[in-house]
C-alpha cells in the first residue's frame, strides 16, 4: 500500500507574510488558500458526502504558528513514512488505493496538554493528524495517532465497503475507538494515552449504568456527549474512549486465540457480549 504525506504547515510562511504585511484579504479566505484549497479535495476524494466540518480550523495566533513551523520543520517524512508503512503491515487491509496523511499545525490546549499535542482523523481512508509540537514528546505520538486512524480506515473498509454497513448506533462507535486503542496500543505498549482514564470499580460500574441506556443509541447529541464526556451529567473526558477500550480488552482476554486482525470482523454486539460486560449491558 502506497503511502503519500502532505504537510500544508510548509505554507504557514506564507500564509503569516500575507497577514502581517498588510494584506486586506479576510483571514479565514488566507486560511483557505494556503491551508485547505491545495489539498482538501485530495484529502476527501473518498468521501460519499461532505466532509468540510473536519476542515482544520484557522489558527489566529501568528506567532505560535511561526514557532510550529519551525518545530514541524523538524519532521523527516521519509522516516515518518517508513514508520507507517511498518505501522500498516501489522494490519492488511484489503484495498490498493494509496492513503494520504496531512500533517497540519494545531494550537489547541486541549490537545496540546491532555493528546499528547497531536489528533487525528480518518477522512474515509485518508487521514488528518493535527500537530502541536510545543507538547512534551509529540513526535513519539505521530505513529499512534497514525496507527490509531488507521485501523479505523481498515475496520470502516471492511464493514462499509466489503459489508454494507451497520446499524451506526453507539455501541458501533466505542467498540471501532476501543479497537483503534488496541491496535495502537500493541504496537506502542509504553505510551499511555490519558483518554484511557483508569477508574475504580466504583466509579467503572456508576458510569456504565449511565452509559447502557444510550448503547442502541443513533442520536448524534448522544454521541457527543457520551464519547468525548459532560461534566453536568457526571461524564468525564473520553469516558466513551475509556469503555471501548475495557469492553474490547475484556473480549480479548476472554478470547485470546482472536488476533487484532481478525477482531475487526467480530461485530461490535458479538464483542460486547463477549465480555464481562455482557450481564450488564441492558
Amino acid at each position: 500500500m502506497d503511502i503519500e504525506i502532505i504537510c500544508p504547515y510548509e505554507n504557514a510562511l506564507k500564509y503569516i507574510d500575507e497577514m502581517k504585511n498588510g494584506s486586506n484579504a479576510d483571514p479565514q479566505l488566507l486560511w483557505d488558500k494556503y491551508f485547505i484549497q491545495p489539498y482538501w479535495d485530495r484529502i476527501s476524494q473518498w468521501a460519499p458526502f461532505d466532509q468540510s466540518f473536519m476542515k482544520p480550523a484557522m489558527i489566529e495566533d501568528l506567532d505560535a504558528l511561526e514557532q510550529q513551523f519551525h518545530l514541524l520543520a523538524k519532521i523527516n517524512a521519509d522516516d515518518l513514512k517508513s514508520e507507517f508503512r511498518r505501522i500498516c503491515r501489522e494490519l492488511p487491509k484489503n484495498d490498493d488505493d494509496p492513503i494520504i496523511v496531512a500533517i497540519y499545525p494545531n494550537t489547541n490546549g486541549l490537545v496540546k496538554e491532555r493528546q499528547n499535542g497531536v489528533v487525528g482523523a480518518c477522512v474515509f481512508g485518508n487521514i488528518l493528524i493535527n500537530v502541536n509540537p510545543r507538547a512534551e514528546n509529540w513526535e513519539q505520538w505521530i505513529p499512534y495517532v497514525f496507527g490509531h486512524e488507521y485501523h479505523h480506515s481498515v475496520w470502516g473498509h471492511h464493514w462499509y465497503v466489503l459489508n454494507g454497513g451497520l446499524e451506526g448506533n453507539f455501541l458501533e462507535y466505542i467498540i471501532n475507538e476501543g479497537q483503534a486503542d488496541a491496535f495502537a496500543k500493541s504496537l506502542f505498549p509504553d505510551l499511555q494515552p490519558q483518554w484511557l482514564s483508569v477508574l475504580t470499580r466504583s466509579e467503572e460500574t456508576d458510569l456504565w449504568d449511565k452509559m447502557k441506556p444510550i448503547l442502541y443509541s443513533t442520536d448524534r447529541d448522544d454521541f457527543e456527549k457520551y464519547m468525548f464526556g459532560d461534566e453536568k451529567i457526571g461524564l468525564p473526558w473520553c469516558i466513551g474512549y475509556t469503555f471501548g477500550n475495557l469492553v474490547v480488552n475484556s473480549y480479548l482476554d476472554l478470547h485470546p486465540h482472536v488476533s487484532l486482525t481478525e477482531l475487526i470482523a467480530v461485530h461490535p454486539k458479538e464483542i460486547l457480549n463477549g465480555s464481562i460486560y455482557r450481564l450488564h449491558a441492558y
